[in-house]
């Protein structure tokens, strides 16, 4: 088994998949990476698990054709509120880990329009259904999200017209109201969701990593 000092050495890449982790036969976590080297993967914070404890992980492969996911066994070497981090009992291929890269990269043009469709799916839920699975947050955390930068935004938005009232010319009411539904339709299709969806992503990979990740 490789040392956590040789583990440092493996380039580490962000990954932002569901690993599924399997112990003695049962699935004890559904957790998102936060990233993945060679020598083990870094999961968001979940259920604790012990120190020590053997686990097999299903790993997806993100884009690309060929394999889909990877299976693979690691050990606990540390779990805490910041995270659990898994340390591979063999390390990845580097042609398997170069890989995965590749996909990842391949992928990145793909992720922003994923992660609005992904919001947009939530938010027509009236129970946010699938949150913590489609944008990694909890419902919680989604709806204060919305409502913090919902109303720090639009107070952002008319702060300038309060302040530059005198010199904005007089227009005709039919003006001020298709106005109001443009700006309305570019809120709601935009500016909300790139706000939120900035906001989940901080949240989902906030916590640091440490070495043996």
């Amino acid at each position: 088994m490789i040392t956590s000092t040789d583990q440092r050495t493996f380039e580490r890449i962000p990954f932002g998949q569901k690993v599924k982790v399997v112990s003695m036969g049962r699935m004890v976590a559904y957790a998102m990476a936060i990233n993945l080297g060679m020598g083990g993967v870094l999961l968001k914070a979940a259920s604790p698990l012990p120190v020590g404890r053997k686990l097999r992980l299903d790993i997806p492969a993100p884009g690309g054709e060929g394999i889909k996911r990877i299976v693979t066994e690691g050990t606990v070497i540390r779990s805490d509120m910041e995270g659990t981090a898994i340390q591979f009992l063999s390390p990845l291929e580097l042609s398997r880990f170069h890989n995965l890269q590749g996909r990842i990269a391949e992928s990145s043009g793909h992720t922003i329009l994923a992660a609005y469709q992904a919001y947009f799916q939530v938010s027509r839920n009236q129970d946010l259904a699938d949150c913590e699975k489609l944008l990694g947050v909890s419902k919680q955390t989604f709806r204060t999200t919305f409502y913090i930068t919902f109303i720090s935004c639009i107070s952002l938005s008319i702060l300038p017209v309060w302040i530059y009232q005198g010199s904005i010319p007089a227009y005709p009411n039919w003006v001020k109201v298709v106005l109001s539904f443009v700006y309305g339709a570019i809120w709601l299709a935009i500016i909300q969701p790139s706000v939120d969806l900035t906001v989940f992503h901080f949240l989902r990979h906030r916590q640091p990593s440490r070495p043996g990740a």
